[in-house]
């Protein structure tokens, strides 16, 4: 990734430049908000890029994989994680483990953003996260998963700045403790990163499955304890945690994109009983998934 966060900023690259322009594009507009996809085409094992921030923004992963470094240890991005951007925060991105990335952005208008984040007489530090990083948050995905209908079906009334503010809001109250990452470890070798790396594929593609601690950490190349402690610092969840929001996520998109039964999504999606999956869901979502699917209709 290269530009992200905003249209206007510069790139200054600590390497060469990347064999193809990345591209990023306006979906919409609403109010203090505006929507951008960015596709990022560099090459796996490209040299580090160094950028910086320009506006305020919410991006959320859509596909690939990028390693993040800003003020903090350098951190992994997969599918559905959470980006925080400051103004004039600098960051470092890079390709290890495979090239390319797509990205969500919610570019927000500082004074929309300040009345979210401060009480009047702080709004000039422009730092509104305290973070720049959070693990896939299901009521996040389900952000995504609402707006790319809407941009799709090109409502007048496109009700992104609704969604946006709300989702704004949530993620300060996880990026300040709720659900942000503990207090780091020293920093992660490439070995153990590679293994988590391989451990949250896995999962992704396993969410169904049966799992267990000790065949996950197996696929990690890590005893079950040492996989547990660096997986929780490399995500900010546990396995188990991860799991199941990855199933909250994978049920949230078929329910808005598909006319399944509830049940039957319930189960396919890993769960034991409808009940459970209810209660799950309503718990990261904060509405039923009969109320979820009503609202993604309504675009």
């Amino acid at each position: 990734m290269a530009v992200l966060g905003s249209l206007d900023a510069t790139p200054s690259s600590s390497g060469p430049e990347t064999p193809e322009t990345p591209e990023m594009r306006e979906l919409g507009r609403d109010g203090g908000v505006r929507v951008f996809e960015y596709h990022c085409h560099a090459a796996k094992g490209e040299r580090p890029r160094v950028e910086q921030f320009t506006a305020p923004s919410l991006s959320i992963v859509c596909s690939g994989v990028f390693g993040f470094r800003s003020a903090r240890d350098p951190e992994l991005l997969t599918t559905d994680f959470v980006l925080l951007a400051n103004p004039g925060q600098s960051y470092e991105i890079s390709h290890d483990h495979a090239g390319g990335d797509r990205c969500l952005i919610f570019q927000l208008d500082e004074a929309l953003l300040g009345e979210i984040a401060y009480a009047p007489g702080r709004r000039s530090t422009r730092r509104y996260f305290a973070r720049s990083v959070l693990p896939p948050l299901p009521r996040i995905a389900a952000l995504r998963y609402l707006a790319e209908q809407r941009l799709a079906a090109r409502a007048e009334a496109l009700g992104l700045e609704e969604l946006a503010v709300a989702s704004v809001s949530y993620v300060m109250t996880q990026a300040a403790g709720g659900g942000a990452r503990s207090a780091r470890m020293p920093e992660t070798g490439r070995r153990i990163r590679d293994g988590v790396y391989r451990a949250i594929e896995w999962l992704e593609g396993s969410i169904a499955a049966d799992v267990r601690l000790a065949d996950i950490a197996q696929i990690a190349d890590l005893t079950p304890f040492h996989f547990l402690r660096v997986f929780k610092q490399e995500t900010g969840v546990t396995p188990y945690r991860f799991l199941i929001r990855a199933r909250i996520r994978r049920a949230a998109a078929r329910l808005t994109k598909t006319d399944e039964s509830i049940t039957n999504i319930a189960y396919d999606v890993g769960f034991g009983d409808l009940s459970n999956f209810v209660n799950t869901f309503r718990r990261e979502l904060g509405c039923s998934p009969s109320q979820f699917r009503k609202t993604a209709r309504r675009a």
